[in-house]
Order: structure tokens, then C-alpha cells, then sequence
């Protein structure tokens, strides 16, 4: 802007210079005089242009968005510290040496992969889910919809395995409206093959009477069904020690 100012100045300086003429007679003050109208429309014509300011809304828009980060951030270290002492809680995590393996489809490999998850990935699990557990407590009915923290019921299988039990996991007790024995949560294990894809596994884990929770155990699909009848049976997936 300063160079713009510098610039008028000087052009009008110079214009005006040239207009130091001699006065010898009514012709020369009639020319004067004409001169002297253009250099007024001139200095009448100047618009110096300021630099362009931040508006209200702008500014209104900026502090609101520094405030919705601040507010997402203290959300999370309060979900993460509710989580630790949750987890802290949590009994019979599994080994961290132990390994969960999930089969491949025969014949559909590269379409259902087989997954394997370590004892310490699916301790993870268990923390997410208690983080998850935490941040949909300030959310709408339609928003926990999309959460994939889902409750878990333990039904038992629509088409239940030769030689296995009629139910996902035979120690876990569900009775709906007991405070000893409600639904368990049910989370996601990480799908490793394509992160968009949901992982066939999931970690259960249940409240105890105590108010507790307590790991019940890693469930999966069986990847080697089509739909149909028991497509969403869920079947337990038993820890390998090392």
C-alpha cells in the first residue's frame, strides 16, 4: 500500500512540474488554467487501496474451529484415561505370546483371507472398545448406529458345527435385564489384508457383577460359508500358546 501512495505521489509531483509555464500574456493564463483542472480531476481521480482485512465472520468462523479442536482433544484424553483404568479392571487377557488364527475360505483365499492376531493385538481390542464404550456416551441414538462397538448376546448357532457347542462361547452367561449377567460388547479386531474391509473376528468381553469387565473370549465368522443359513454364526477362536 505504502508503495502505491510513493508512487501517486511522485507521478503527480512530476506532472505538476511540468506545468511551470511562463506568463507572458492571456493566453498563457488561459492554458494555466486548463492544466490546473487536470491535475485537480487527477488528485480527485487518486483511490488509495488498503490492504484487505479479516472479516467478523471470519474470525468468528477460526475461533470456533480452535475451539471444536481443543474440545475433540480433551474428549480423547478422557475417553483414553477412561479406558485405562477400565482396562486396568479387565480380567483373564489373554498372553500376549498367544496367537488367534481365523482359516481361509478353501478355494476363496485371496477374497477371505486367513487372520492371525497376536495375544497383545487383541489386548488392544479390548482398550479400544473401552475407549469406544466411553465416546458414544455423548452421542445421539443414530450416531452409536455407526459405532462398532455392537452388544453381544452369545445366541445360540442356526447351524451349529459337528462335535461343538450350540453356543459361540459356552461359559459366557447372557440373561437380558440381570445385572450379573447382561450382553456382552462385542469390537472389531483390526482387518490386516484391507483395512476397509470389517475383520471376520471380534474381542467379547462382559460386565461382571462387580462392575467389572471380564474378556470372554475372540469369536469369528466362518469363512468358508456362503449366505444362507448360519452365514452369522459367530464360532470361538482358541488361543495357541507359544
Amino acid at each position: 500500500m505504502r508503495f502505491n501512495i510513493l508512487l501517486s505521489i511522485t507521478f503527480f509531483a512530476t506532472f505538476a512540474a511540468g506545468l511551470v509555464i511562463p506568463t507572458n500574456g492571456p493566453l498563457e493564463f488561459r492554458d494555466l488554467e486548463v492544466r490546473e483542472g487536470v491535475v485537480d480531476d487527477l488528485s480527485d481521480g487518486m483511490v488509495f487501496k488498503r490492504e484487505p482485512r479479516s472479516s467478523g465472520a471470519k474470525k468468528a468462523r477460526i475461533a470456533a474451529a480452535a475451539s471444536e479442536k481443543v474440545a475433540a482433544k480433551a474428549a480423547r484424553k478422557k475417553s483414553f484415561e477412561h479406558a485405562a483404568k477400565a482396562q486396568k479392571g479387565t480380567t483373564n487377557l489373554p498372553n500376549r505370546h498367544s496367537t488367534f488364527h481365523v482359516a481361509a475360505a478353501p478355494g476363496t483365499e485371496l477374497e477371505k483371507p486367513a487372520h492371525s492376531y497376536t495375544g497383545k493385538e487383541v489386548r488392544k481390542a479390548i482398550f479400544d472398545s473401552h475407549m469406544e464404550a466411553h465416546r458414544i456416551k455423548g452421542i445421539t441414538k443414530n450416531q452409536r448406529k455407526k459405532s462398532p462397538l455392537k452388544s453381544f448376546n452369545n445366541r445360540p448357532h442356526e447351524v451349529p458345527k459337528p462335535h461343538g457347542g450350540a453356543r459361540p462361547l459356552k461359559h459366557m452367561n447372557v440373561v437380558h435385564g440381570s445385572a450379573h449377567h447382561p450382553p456382552g460388547r462385542e469390537f472389531p479386531l483390526p482387518n490386516k489384508h484391507d483395512a476397509a474391509k470389517p475383520s471376520p473376528a471380534r474381542v467379547i468381553i462382559q460386565q461382571t457383577k462387580g462392575g467389572h469387565y471380564t474378556f470372554r473370549g475372540v469369536v469369528s465368522h466362518d469363512q468358508s460359508r456362503t449366505p444362507g443359513p448360519g452365514y452369522n454364526d459367530h464360532f470361538q477362536v482358541k488361543p495357541r500358546r507359544h
